[in-house]
């Protein structure tokens, strides 16, 4: 068995099923699953730096971390004192938020660089092991917003770093996605993450040497007693089987 692993996204990383980490944790001796729903790639950065003062990194660790759109803010509430994760800027009202006015694209784009370099000197400085992966497809780019200068620059260094096709890319490249998107039925909704087969398959595809009998037995578990019904119905059934393989630790952060 290998030691400690340890990993940071979205809801790419943390949902309401069995996410590509999962699989992998199932790997190791100890797996921290420290994804958060909306998620920008600064709070990806936080709660690696808690994680650390925590569990404090070592050489024999692994970290895998799936970062998330360039376009996404977080801000920090003015009265609570809380983060706010409020997703992509391309979905919401910018304006309608306290930091609005003064964030754009390019902004978040630049906070998404200095994030990015940033865990990536601090894993190199602690001499472990670390992948890069990448969740969602980029749409920073826009009709009012042409890439320049330094954050260009800093973007395709980024973007570099990341040796796996963007997750979100690879499911509708490879599936008829609208067909197989969850549908639940209390909401009548589209679940818009990939399916934990999705999942499954693309830890199949680019660790394959992750994929054991005790990971297909897991996967297999999970799909069988997945419900539909609801969310809440939902996650409980994914953690009660989650608990039955190994035993996750969750980091507490000042997030929502």
């Amino acid at each position: 068995m290998n030691k400690r692993l340890f990993t940071f996204g979205c809801s790419f990383t943390s949902w309401k099923w069995p996410t590509w980490n999962d699989y992998i944790g199932l790997n190791f001796d100890k797996y921290y699953t420290l994804g958060c729903g909306g998620a920008d790639n600064k709070n990806i950065l936080y709660r690696l730096l808690q994680a650390d003062k925590k569990y404090k990194f070592t050489s024999d660790d692994t970290i895998m971390i799936m970062f998330t759109s360039f376009n996404r803010m977080s801000y920090v509430g003015e009265k609570d004192f809380w983060i706010h994760n409020i997703g992509d800027l391309v979905d919401h009202n910018v304006k309608a938020h306290p930091i609005g006015k003064n964030y754009n694209f390019a902004t978040a784009v630049y906070d998404s660089c200095i994030a990015i370099q940033s865990i990536e000197s601090i894993l190199k400085s602690k001499n472990v092991k670390y992948e890069f992966l990448q969740s969602m497809k980029h749409d920073f780019y826009n009709d009012d917003f042409e890439m320049s200068g330094d954050v260009k620059e800093d973007l395709n260094y980024c973007l570099d770093l990341f040796k796996y096709p963007v997750m979100e890319n690879w499911v509708y490249e490879n599936y008829d996605f609208d067909k197989e998107k969850i549908i639940w039925q209390d909401e009548g909704n589209g679940d818009g993450h990939p399916t934990m087969k999705h999942h499954f398959d693309f830890v199949k595809e680019f660790f394959p040497q992750y994929i054991t009998d005790k990971v297909i037995q897991y996967y297999d578990i999970q799909q069988e007693n997945f419900s539909d019904e609801n969310t809440e119905q939902q996650e409980e059934i994914y953690r009660d089987i989650q608990k039955e393989f190994f035993e996750n630790e969750k980091i507490k952060t000042y997030t929502e």
